[in-house]
């Protein structure tokens, strides 16, 4: 970790310290290989590196070898059955390691990059990255505004909640200092109780800011309708829609204006692409999001993405709270200038340096 980072939930790690990371590579019988990745943050998911790796270990590689590396349906079934389902995907970030590298490796087989093998086309390649500011006063957040300016970022994003009672300031300075076309992005976390996130809300309308995520705990679907009786802000769920079924029931009452798209809360690509489907057919826009995750994760999120046409705001913000450069040595080829610029590279376009990788390894 190069920053400290907290939210409304909990912490994604102290400067100073390790940012856990799972990799999957993944070999067919034909010697084609695929790279996967996931990201356990405990305070923000109820899974750890040690769950992460022990579902992949112990549940997951047993039920996939031996399948076609082709039948992508028969291996998210075969996941199913081996860790069942309650209200939600069970274990999403373990399978999406596991889905990552399968997509990486079908899509190199197929000789397109993951984006042209999804259906879209290389000359979409240049993803806009939102900038997340930590601050929590007039001073810092103007303080960050001004770095993530000079480094080329157009849109931002803020952590509410964490001290609410400056929250309105932070959304006031965010949006006084922010450029045309800029985006003003609030997530909260889970950290409002329903009548801090109903005065919040009308607030932030007032200010202009463009969205407001998942204000109110995973498990409270009645109180987000009561906060959507009470407000025209966009609202947004990250936390409280894991798979496509729980998108939909969302979607299904109005209760959301965005997706928020994020590949390794949701299971993998293979889900992700279905909440897209059930945004597209309920007439709602696209975000882009992550937590600290990995490069591999960031490049895949970035080509699934502009596979269907969007090209930011993406909040992947991994590279402004870890580093990685010893496992993708050619990053910044890639990352610059507030925005991710895709290569025509079959598959996800990077894999990690597997050397470095088993030398970090723990």
């Amino acid at each position: 970790m190069i920053r400290s980072f907290s939210f409304a939930s909990g912490s994604a790690g102290k400067a100073g310290g390790k940012a856990p990371h799972v990799f999957v590579k993944l070999t067919a019988s034909d010697g084609a290989v695929g790279w996967g990745e996931g990201r356990p943050v405990p305070g923000w998911s109820p899974e750890t590196l040690e769950t992460v790796t022990s579902t992949l270990t112990g549940y997951i590689t047993p039920a996939v070898i031996g399948l076609p590396v082709s039948d992508r349906w028969g291996i998210q079934r075969a996941m199913q059955r081996t860790l069942g389902r309650g209200p939600s995907m069970g274990q999403p970030i373990a399978r999406a390691a596991l889905d990552m590298a399968l997509h990486d490796l079908l899509a190199k087989r197929a000789g397109l990059s993951l984006r042209a093998f999804l259906g879209g086309s290389n000359h979409r390649k240049q993803m806009a990255l939102s900038y997340t500011l930590t601050g929590h006063n007039r001073a810092s957040i103007a303080e960050e505004m001004e770095a993530g300016q000079a480094a080329g970022f157009l849109h931002f994003n803020f952590k509410a909640a964490v001290a609410p009672e400056t929250d309105v300031e932070v959304a006031e300075t965010v949006k006084e200092r922010i450029g045309p076309g800029g985006f003003v992005w609030a997530d909260a976390n889970q950290g409002f109780q329903l009548h801090n996130a109903r005065r919040v809300a009308r607030a932030f309308e007032a200010i202009g800011v463009d969205v407001l995520e998942q204000p109110l705990p995973a498990d409270q679907f009645e109180q987000m309708r009561s906060l959507r009786a009470s407000t025209s802000i966009p609202l947004a769920v990250d936390e409280a829609s894991v798979g496509p079924a729980d998108f939909f029931r969302y979607a299904s009452r109005g209760l959301v204006d965005y997706l928020v798209v994020k590949v390794t809360r949701s299971g993998g690509i293979w889900p992700s692409v279905q909440q897209i489907a059930i945004a597209e057919a309920a007439g709602l826009p696209l975000l882009v999001s992550g937590l600290t995750d990995g490069f591999l994760t960031k490049m895949a999120v970035c080509q699934m993405a502009l596979a269907f046409g969007f090209a930011g705001p993406a909040a992947l913000n991994g590279s402004q709270f870890t580093d990685d450069s010893a496992l993708f040595p050619t990053k910044g080829q890639l990352e610059y200038a507030g925005s991710v610029h895709l290569n025509d590279a079959p598959g996800i376009g990077v894999e990690p340096d597997e050397a470095a990788l088993r030398a970090l390894a723990a």
